[in-house]
């Protein structure tokens, strides 16, 4: 039984230092993910570990799927039984780990491996220990709904992630991450972790160590490229980051990459890569351009590789032929890729250019890193032709398509783009589509064929106009869902233009005359045919218009009114005509009208206008300030517009302001009185023979400016002892220092804040309540006083004269600092000094512990709750124990802003208690 006893002391401490049984072992990694069914990945779990370390060698790794299930996964490369993984130069394995897994539905979930220890010796994680620091990596992935796509693969990093670099050189990397699903990526430097949300402990990001000028580390959140200039000091360094892929603006999956960099203090200038930056191309074309590596360095070897997406594409490839092995320090090399239309994409492709240099063939040292960005468009469609009819025109090109047979469905289809008048630019092959070219779509995608042709029918068109047309190749991959993702648009192609014959009337007039609820009037007006495209002689008198109308901008039923019909029996005679439209709501609600034009006397109309509206005026008043809007629905095209406003002194109205859009704001006005507009549209159909410009005015309408703008929000900065020692008693009541700005001074355009309310809550994600509310506008500071800690979410209002409050500032949310330590002796000896066993001085914002104190038999002796401990050397039975050496272990429990937190690191030690004399 004594023996028994004795041997548990001993697996207390191992208990207290789990990981000291492990050896040093992982150097970087990463989690690579496939799907390859409807809710089933393929995984690949890829370390680089320190080669010698053979006892902490991992044939096997524990892999967490994210949905609450685990599986041991074996090694699957390198040579023998089980494989042994692959040894590389500078003490390095290369391991692969690979396994597959169905999922119970579509969600997010966090794939992920944890390994109990990274090497020794990295300088900027938990130094000296980093071999105690566990190794975590993870990849998340979204199953996605059928209109995101129906599969996704995480990107391939290209790049092994260890590298060389020298002490005050510049270092650079790419991880060359490629996506085959060509999706958007992007990256972001983090802290290594080492559990889910965990990062590694004292870890230093490499241009913190010995930091200043010299010494600056930055990721470029869109190539991916790594610069650290300039490494201060040798070691081995660890740096992680996050590369996203984004689909249709919506970030699908999440890899973490853990890499690692030797920095030596060697003697040597990097080789230096000279290309081309970037180009775009046509599919189809083909791409070819030299790449060189120099080495300034007599005697240096250079080493010339290329990676990237163009060289792993499962369609027609790119291949670079630069010298293989070691070479003399000038090499050259050729970059060649026939593009295909499968390779096109809105993502540019980056081909990485490497050169390393070496002085023994064997260890590399510096390198230099060259990007080249391709971008792969679409070519544009051919032989587009037009032909106009009456009230429509046909537009075709040609079949087929050159990339009408893309893998993967990848080609989707054709758009019709149209605008007024030619517009002959110049085609860029790196800017793709017709967006800023005033071409509107009027198809999103069709394949539609008429007489072995691609064939697309406009009918919503106005008779006499002039469009102009192109047309678009679009490409996409198709999901499940029969969803298109990653939509991108070819070049456009060649214009075609047609003119349209005009043998029905333009209506070119809806404007209003008298603006009131009952007995308001409207002016309409519309243009005759022209004689020669209405074929007069087929299409003879008498001829009529009759005018129809119906309220609102657009809809509803035309109504014939009644004295609004105009005959002719000679064409000469139908001639421009205009009608106005008496005893309407004109001040209420806007008039659309339509004339129908008819000929031979017949009884059913040739045709009719297009519809046309009134223009309706909206004015909506603030802060001495009256916001004015308009609508109107008409055929013709309304360039400018000119604001009237009412003049008090002369009672007619003032052109104020012209604009070119739908709304204008009339400020500087003075509140509480009213203010009068009407807006006067002026516009154009751009065919001859028809009244230009076109002017049509609004109803009139009033409004009274009042202030109706709250203040800016404020602001705010919170501060307290945990900050910069600001009052630094550790009693309470504790002090939280609040401040904020004044939007009278910040904010232009507000200036009459009076009053703060001061919101707070005790705990993250509570709803805060008022706190406080301070009156006058220069007060912008609150010290709160707490009696149970510094932890609170703040934040602050501002409320003007009239009692408008602004939206609330930033939420500052302060958490306690919990201090707590233990001392390693005390004398209870009923001296009144140093009785109990208790916590250093100072401690605060603990609301527990789970303190245990044990013999050295490993039996319990004492055991609280209470952070003051207040240990007096009796024994749970009242007695007291001996003098000696005991063990304590102590779980802390700190007051945090999110409420009660266990804190990570356990408390263990020696209590050594001496009792001595009075």
């Amino acid at each position: 039984m004594k023996f028994r006893l004795r041997t548990l002391l001993p697996c207390l401490v191992l208990l207290c230092s789990p990981l000291a049984i492990w050896a040093t072992h992982n150097r970087a990694g990463e989690i690579h993910v496939e799907q390859i069914g409807p809710l089933t990945v393929r995984v690949t779990i890829i370390t680089w570990t320190k080669a010698s370390s053979v006892n902490a060698d991992r044939d096997t790794l524990t892999l967490d799927w994210g949905d609450g299930t685990r599986q041991q996964v074996v090694r699957t490369n390198g040579p023998g039984n089980p494989p042994q993984g692959i040894v590389l130069p500078n003490d390095i394995k290369y391991n692969t780990y690979i396994a597959e897994h169905s999922y119970p539905g579509p969600a997010w979930y966090t794939i992920s491996m944890t390994d109990p220890n990274r090497n020794a010796g990295i300088v900027n994680v938990n130094p000296p220990s980093s071999d105690n620091v566990p190794f975590h990596i993870e990849t998340t992935f979204w199953f996605q709904g059928s209109q995101f796509g129906g599969t996704n693969t995480t990107p391939y990093l290209l790049q092994p992630p260890i590298d060389n670099a020298c002490v005050g050189k510049p270092f650079k990397h790419n991880p060359n991450a490629f996506d085959p699903n060509l999706d958007s990526l992007s990256y972001q430097l983090i802290v290594p972790l080492q559990a889910h949300g965990v990062p590694v402990p004292n870890y230093s990001y490499p241009d913190q160590v010995i930091p200043g000028i010299n010494n600056q580390l930055e990721l470029n959140p869109v190539t991916g490229e790594i610069l650290w200039q300039y490494p201060q000091a040798p070691g081995e360094y660890n740096i992680a980051f996050i590369i996203v892929s984004w689909r249709n603006g919506v970030p699908i999956d999440t890899t973490i990459r853990d890499m690692q960099i030797f920095v030596d203090a060697c003697d040597n200038n990097p080789p230096d890569v000279q290309t081309i930056n970037q180009l775009c191309v046509v599919a189809g074309d083909t791409v070819e351009f030299k790449v060189t590596a120099n080495d300034p360095d007599t005697g240096d070897l250079v080493q010339l590789t290329a990676l990237g997406g163009p060289l792993s594409t499962p369609y027609s490839p790119a291949t670079f032929d630069g010298p293989a092995g070691w070479n003399p320090p000038v090499i050259e090399g050729t970059f060649r890729w026939i593009t295909a239309c499968e390779h096109i994409s809105n993502q540019q492709y980056s081909v990485v250019f490497k050169a390393v240099d070496s002085i023994s063939k064997a260890i590399p040292q510096l390198a230099d890193l060259k990007t080249v960005k391709i971008k792969v468009v679409g070519p544009p469609p051919e032989d587009v032709q037009a032909n106009a009819q009456f009230g429509e025109v046909e537009v075709s090109w040609e079949k087929p398509y050159m990339c009408d047979a893309a893998a993967e469905n990848y080609f989707y289809g054709f758009s019709v783009w149209r605008r007024e008048g030619s517009n002959p630019f110049a085609p860029d092959s790196c800017t793709p589509g017709l967006a800023g070219k005033g071409y509107t779509e009027l198809t999103f995608v069709t394949k539609q064929v008429q007489n072995g042709r691609y064939y697309f029918k406009d009918v919503n068109v106005e008779r006499g106009r002039t469009y102009c047309y192109r047309i678009l190749a679009k490409f996409a991959k198709i999901s499940a869902g029969g969803y298109p993702y990653n939509l991108v648009e070819s070049l456009a192609s060649d214009e075609v233009c047609v003119q349209l014959p005009r043998d029905l009337p333009l209506i070119t007039n809806v404007s209003v005359e008298t603006t009131d609820p009952l007995t308001g009037n409207m002016r309409v007006c519309w243009s005759k045919p022209v004689a020669d495209d209405l074929d007069t002689v087929f299409n003879h008198g008498p001829y009529r218009y009759q005018v129809r109308r119906a309220p609102g901008l657009n809809g509803g039923t035309l109504q014939e009114i009644p004295g609004a019909s105009f005959t002719a029996n000679e064409f000469w005679q139908a001639n421009d005509t205009c009608f106005t439209d008496m005893n309407l709501n004109t001040q209420g609600q806007p008039y659309h009208f339509q004339i129908d034009f008819y000929v031979k006397g017949l009884g059913t109309p040739l045709g009719s206008t297009n519809e046309a509206s009134s223009v309706f005026l909206t004015v909506n008043s603030t802060d001495q300030t009256n916001l004015l809007s308009w609508q109107a629905d008409v055929p013709w095209n309304n360039y400018r517009y000119v604001i009237f406003r009412k003049n008090d002194s002369t009672g007619l109205f003032d052109s104020i302001a012209q604009t070119t859009t739908s709304n204008y704001a009339d400020k500087n006005l003075i509140n509480g009185k009213e203010y009068c507009y009407y807006v006067r549209s002026v516009g154009t159909y751009s065919i001859g023979g028809v009244v230009n410009p076109i002017f049509n005015n609004s109803q009139e309408n009033c409004g009274v400016p009042i202030d109706t703008i709250p203040p800016c929000p404020p602001v705010l900065t919170v501060k307290n002892l945990c900050d910069s020692q600001i009052g630094t008693e550790p009693d309470p009541p504790y002090e939280n220092y609040l401040s904020w700005t004044n939007p009278n001074i910040t904010c232009a355009g507000t200036d009459d804040a009076t009053t703060y309310r001061v919101w707070y809550a005790p705990t993250e994600g509570e709803t805060p309540g008022l706190l406080e509310e301070i009156q006058g506008a220069d007060n912008t500071a609150l010290v709160h006083a707490l009696d149970d800690g510094l932890a609170g979410c703040y934040a602050v209002s501002a409320v003007d004269s009239v009692g408008n409050e602004s939206a609330r500032s930033n939420i500052v949310c302060k958490d306690n600092c919990p201090q707590y330590e233990l001392p390693n002796a005390f004398t209870p000896n009923g001296d009144d000094q140093n009785d109990e066993f208790r916590p250093f001085p100072g401690w605060r914002f603990i609301s527990r512990v789970d303190m245990q104190i044990f013999n050295r038999w490993g039996n319990l002796v004492f055991a609280t709750q209470d952070p003051a401990i207040l240990w007096n050397g009796k024994n749970t039975e009242g007695n007291d124990v001996a003098e000696g050496t005991y063990l304590y272990v102590c779980k802390v429990y700190e007051n945090r802003v999110g409420g009660e937190v266990l804190r990570s690191e356990i408390l263990n030690g020696y209590i050594e208690l001496i009792r001595g004399g009075r």
